[in-house]
C-alpha cells in the first residue's frame, strides 16, 4: 500500500450558480467527496495503491461514495453504518471563485477505533488524515491511534487541516484541532486561508508554520491562484500555477496534495536528496495537478492522471519531470 487516507467520506452538492447564495441556488452537481477521499483518488487517478477507511451511511449515498471510489481504482474500507445518513456538504460559488461550506454532519464522525488496525497502517509507506476527524470523540481517537502506529512503524505521516467552520460551534476548538493535527505531520500541505486562520496576523508562512507547532520535513503553503510556497529544513521556494479557465475550485488542494504525494513516493520519500531543481519541479507539478481540478465540477471526476499534468506542464513551458 502507497497511501493509507483516514477521515471524512462525504457527498458534495456544488452549485453550479456562480454568486448564488445557498438559500437562492437550484442547481447542483453532487459528487462524493471528502479531503482523505479525495487524496485516495487523485493518488489512485495517478497510478498508486491508495486505501481509503472510512465510515459513510448505510444508504443510497453511502453506496453511490463505494462505487465511485471502486470505479476509479480506490481500495476502499468503507464501513456502512445503518444508524447515522451519510454526511452531505453543501458548497457555495462565489462570484470571485471562493467557496462556502454548509454541513449536514453524519456518518463521517462514526470513523471507529476498531477499522483501522495498527497491522494496516504498518502496511502503508504514508498515512494520510486531516483534522476534520478529530471533531467527534470516536473519530479523534481512530485519527490519534492510528497517527500512533504509524509513528511507531516509522509510516510517513502526511496532512491537511482543512477549516470548515460550519462544523464547529466553538471555533477555538476547530483551531486547536488543526494545530494538534499539525503537530503530527511529517508532510503538511495547507492552504494560506487556513494557515491565516491557525495563526492570525503572521504573514511570514515560515514564522506561522512554526507557531502552528509544525515541526516536520516538508510543508507546502497553497495559495490558489498564485500557485504554492514550500519549505523544506532551510530551504524555501515559490512556484506559481498554470492559468486555466477556472470552472469550481472542491478538490483542487486535495489534488496537490495526492500529486505531491506521488511524485515523492516517486523518490523513496527522501525529500533531502532531492536538488533545488528537483523539489521544485514536484511542487509544480502538484499546482498543475490542483489547476486541472478546478477546470471541472466535482473533485473525483476532475482530478487528472499523469498525462493530463504533464501535457499542463509543457503547455505553460515547465519541465514534467517524469
Amino acid at each position: 500500500m502507497d497511501v493509507l487516507c483516514l477521515g471524512e467520506a462525504l457527498i458534495d452538492f456544488v452549485s453550479r450558480e456562480r454568486g448564488a447564495t445557498l438559500v437562492t441556488a437550484t442547481q447542483y452537481t453532487a459528487a462524493t467527496g471528502g479531503a482523505p477521499t479525495n487524496v485516495a483518488a487523485g493518488l489512485s487517478k495517478l497510478g498508486r495503491h491508495a486505501r481509503l477507511i472510512a465510515t459513510v451511511g448505510d444508504d443510497a449515498f453511502g453506496r453511490k461514495i463505494a462505487s465511485d471510489l471502486e470505479a476509479v481504482g480506490v481500495d476502499c474500507a468503507l464501513r456502512l453504518d445503518p444508524e447515522h445518513f451519510t454526511t452531505l456538504a453543501f458548497v457555495k460559488q462565489g462570484a470571485e471563485g471562493d467557496r462556502d461550506f454548509e454541513f449536514s454532519s453524519g456518518a463521517h464522525d462514526f470513523l471507529l477505533p476498531e477499522q483501522v488496525s495498527a497491522d494496516t497502517v504498518r502496511q502503508a509507506r504514508v498515512l494520510h488524515y486531516g483534522s476534520i476527524s478529530l471533531r467527534a470523540p470516536i473519530s479523534r481517537e481512530t485519527t490519534l491511534n492510528a497517527i500512533q502506529a504509524a509513528k511507531d512503524a516509522g509510516v510517513v505521516c502526511s496532512c491537511d487541516p482543512n477549516w470548515r467552520a460550519n462544523l464547529w460551534l466553538d471555533h477555538n476548538a476547530g483551531r486547536a484541532a488543526m494545530i494538534e493535527a499539525i503537530s503530527h505531520a511529517d508532510i503538511l500541505k495547507i492552504s494560506a486561508d487556513d494557515l491565516a486562520f491557525v495563526v492570525p496576523n503572521e504573514s511570514d508562512y515560515e514564522t506561522a508554520l512554526r507557531e502552528a507547532g509544525f515541526s516536520g520535513w516538508l510543508a507546502a503553503v497553497t495559495l490558489g491562484r498564485g500557485g504554492s510556497w514550500y519549505i523544506n529544513g532551510q530551504r524555501t521556494g515559490q512556484v506559481p500555477s498554470p492559468h486555466v479557465h477556472v470552472i469550481e475550485t472542491t478538490g483542487a488542494g486535495d489534488a496537490f496534495t495526492a500529486a505531491l504525494l506521488d511524485r515523492l513516493l516517486e523518490h523513496d520519500l527522501d525529500v533531502s536528496a532531492l536538488d533545488d531543481a528537483a523539489l521544485e519541479q514536484i511542487v509544480h507539478r502538484a499546482c498543475a495537478a490542483g489547476a486541472l481540478t478546478a477546470t471541472g465540477y466535482g473533485a473525483i471526476p476532475s482530478l487528472p492522471d499523469a498525462r493530463s499534468i504533464d501535457a499542463l506542464l509543457r503547455m505553460v513551458g515547465v519541465d514534467a519531470g517524469r
